[in-house]
């Protein structure tokens, strides 16, 4: 049986003759939106994915599960990004039909254990009601998770900036990129454009997020584009970040394989 971690790598004779048992599949969700002038739009999504792979990658090697990378969701809700050309963003009910669609043609197949690995902030609202329309209309329990609130500790850890420092094309995606990509990253573009807070409790920070979320635009509560210090991210600081959530996420999708396919489906379905 192949050992690739690529669902779109497979054959359907290769998917049929999946253990639906032991076969976990990661979506990817993210954005393609701008990311400064220093980072590429792909960003959110490239770290949902190569995160996603390298989780699959581990834990398949394992050999107690097998772990697939479904084809990424390349688009997000990024309405508050529209003020920068580059930016693709979807209505809230285009992106919750793709993933609810997809879900939906898998599910006929045998296929109970998903998991949706998210890469963009400003799909976590979206993603929620989501799942619970997955879950009433579909009958299946599917969990999703944003890869920075896996490892707040370590976020808070390694930053150096002030709160505010860790927004949007910040010291951690920053990180995150010298660490992927460090080809696709110009440092010599990157400044410092901490966030113009409305209020002390809205702050836009991964790691200390404030609690008053009032809806962003770029254009306005921006400079470039930039939420936070990107001048203060370092490769090793982006191993830290990515190596940590790998683990985490690893860690959680093995700690679920004990779960019962009654465990994770409605009894109505």
């Amino acid at each position: 049986m192949s050992k690739r971690i690529s669902w779109e790598k497979l054959s359907w004779t290769e998917i049929a003759e999946l253990d639906r048992e032991s076969t976990f599949i990661i979506i990817p969700t993210g954005a393609i939106e701008q990311h400064g002038p220093h980072l590429t739009i792909d960003t959110d999504i490239y770290n949902s994915d190569a995160i996603a792979r390298a989780v699959a990658e581990k834990i398949t090697q394992g050999g107690k599960q097998r772990v697939l990378v479904a084809p990424p969701i390349w688009w997000g809700t990024s309405p508050h990004h529209l003020g920068f050309p580059g930016t693709i963003s979807l209505k809230n009910e285009t992106f919750t039909s793709i993933l609810f669609e997809t879900i939906a043609s898998l599910k006929p197949h045998g296929f109970y254990r998903f998991i949706i690995l998210n890469g963009h902030g400003g799909n976590i609202g979206n993603l929620t009601a989501t799942v619970s329309k997955i879950n009433e209309e579909l009958g299946i329990s599917i969990p999703a998770l944003s890869y920075w609130q896996t490892i707040t500790d370590v976020l808070i850890k390694v930053g150096e900036s002030e709160i505010g420092g860790m927004g949007h094309a910040c010291e951690m995606e920053t990180s995150l990129a010298l660490f992927l990509r460090p080809e696709d990253v110009n440092m010599e573009k990157a400044i410092i454009d901490m966030p113009k807070q409305p209020t002390p409790w809205s702050c836009i920070d991964f790691r200390q997020p404030g609690f008053l979320n009032i809806p962003l635009d770029l254009k306005r509560d921006s400079r470039a584009g930039i939420i936070g210090n990107p001048l203060l991210a370092t490769r090793e600081k982006g191993e830290q970040i990515f190596t940590a959530a790998v683990d985490r996420i690893g860690a959680a999708i093995e700690g679920m394989a004990h779960l019962k396919k009654s465990d994770l489906t409605t009894s109505r379905f």
